[in-house]
């Protein structure tokens, strides 16, 4: 007879055969009839298009969380198969699983970056290229290694290619500075599409880097330039913040040139919003722009001012004057950024018409519109308690 310590072995050795068995079984999934691994071999070995199709579409239904097999297989199938449609969908499909993972799901990565970028560097098809682009820019700061293949890519000679590689790199954001330099010839290259010098632009702005502003600011500078692109540029300049003060002359001409189009002078007016007290130099493109026919680009301009107090120098009359008068806008966003205006510039801000300002909020404080007077009230106090 087996002693106490030899059944308790086999019932270990069995419990450990029949969880690999059960493992085993885990890992090859059915579904709609079929085994995983049956579903993949349709996908690289399938006769028809519409059979690999099939498993391809049922080993991405399938999914890595419920088997090691789907993302190598699909990572085969991206390299091997035969159909560029079978290579896109894989590309895409990759970049979805890597988009998605979390900590505990044990996805490679790095595998499916090292695959996308190498579809990326030598398919033949534009198709997968551009797929595999894509695919990288959804996996965002994932694709960090993958940064080198995408700053080559912007010198495909197909031109969604090139789009997709910049959009990319706009997409992983701060972790592309590598692709820095590529990133900036490209935006400057009038000839490539402008969708792709527009992704550029942006991926500069959240890269962060100073060296991108001479870049942004000439192509921002270039009226020949579409506005869309213009836009980009200036948007670009003002996530660069205080780094970008070099480029205050530059929006402050789009901000008020003639043939920029309302958002373009949008985007100028926010840009150097942000730039703070560094935006003293375009003073006197935001004192026109007190009167521009968008609500935006006034109330935007006015807030610019408020933040420059005692810089507003010999320019100081004629603007809290044009801030005075923005209290009668008919707008009535405009007219509470106007007296929130006065509130933040402080009495060292308004200097001699301090006076002047303080008559006007107190009047305003009897205004019928709520938002109006407690406006005021805050402002006054803000006033009251300055320096």
């Amino acid at each position: 007879m087996f002693s106490t310590r030899s059944w308790m072995l086999v019932l270990i050795a069995a419990l450990l055969f029949w969880s690999t068995a059960a493992r085993a079984d885990d890992d090859d999934p059915v579904q709609r009839g079929k085994k995983l691994s049956e579903w993949i071999e349709l996908l690289q070995n399938g006769k028809t298009i519409r059979q690999r199709t099939a498993g391809l579409l049922v080993v991405q239904l399938i999914g890595p969380r419920k088997s090691r097999k789907v993302t190598p297989a699909l990572i085969a199938a991206l390299r091997e198969n035969t159909e560029d449609t079978i290579r896109s969908g894989a590309a895409r499909a990759l970049g979805e699983i890597a988009s998605k993972a979390r900590v505990e799901d044990d996805i490679p990565i790095d595998k499916i970056s090292n695959a996308l970028a190498a579809s990326l560097r030598s398919d033949k098809k534009p198709a997968v290229r551009r797929a595999a682009a894509r695919a990288l820019g959804e996996m965002k700061g994932r694709a960090i290694k993958a940064v080198d293949e995408l700053a080559l890519a912007l010198k495909d000679a197909d031109p969604g290619t090139r789009t997709e590689a910049a959009s990319a790199l706009r997409q992983i954001g701060k972790d592309a500075d590598e692709a820095l330099t590529d990133l900036q010839t490209a935006l400057k290259n009038a000839k490539l599409e402008r969708l792709t010098r527009i992704h550029c632009a942006h991926a500069l702005g959240r890269i962060g880097k100073a060296e991108a502003v001479p870049a942004l600011k000439d192509v921002l500078a270039d009226a020949k330039n579409h506005a869309a692109l213009r836009r980009a540029c200036a948007e670009a300049l003002g996530r660069l913040g205080q780094k970008a003060a070099e480029s205050v002359p530059a929006l402050a001409a789009a901000l008020t040139a003639k043939d920029s189009d309302v958002n373009l002078r949008r985007a100028a007016a926010e840009s150097l919003d942000r730039m703070g007290s560094d935006a003293g130099a375009a003073l006197p493109a935001l004192r026109m722009a007190l009167k521009d026919e968008d609500q935006f680009v006034r109330s935007l301009s006015l807030h610019t001012i408020s933040h420059l107090g005692r810089d507003l120098g010999d320019d100081r009359k004629p603007v809290i004057d044009g801030i005075l008068a923005a209290m009668d806008d008919n707008v009535l966003e405009v007219r509470i950024t106007a007296i929130a205006a006065l509130g933040n510039l402080g009495t060292e801000g308004l200097g001699d018409r301090s006076k002047a300002a303080v008559t006007r909020l107190t009047a305003a404080t009897r205004d019928p519109q709520k938002a109006i007077s407690e406006a005021a009230k805050v402002a006054l106090k803000k006033l009251q308690g300055s320096p």
